[in-house]
């Protein structure tokens, strides 16, 4: 676990700062939600925890979200 954070460590490192200097907000707020998405799921995968693939959560969502959305199959 402890390489697996390390290495999201370093990819934020790489990335944050010319994202910072160059004024992209939009890209960093994209860049954060993505990478601490990114970086649960990693953490959790390596340290044991069963979790669903990520085509059984959108299976799920989808099922969820497209009655709501008036959206038939």
């Amino acid at each position: 676990m402890f390489w697996t954070a390390l290495a999201l460590i370093a990819i934020a490192l790489i990335q944050v700062p010319s994202l910072v200097n160059g004024k992209r907000w939009p890209e960093l707020a994209g860049f954060t939600a993505l990478w601490l998405v990114a970086a649960l799921f990693a953490l959790l995968i390596t340290a044991g925890v069963s979790l669903p693939t990520p085509t059984e959560l959108l299976r799920t969502f989808y099922s969820w979200f497209c009655p709501l959305s008036g959206v038939s199959r």
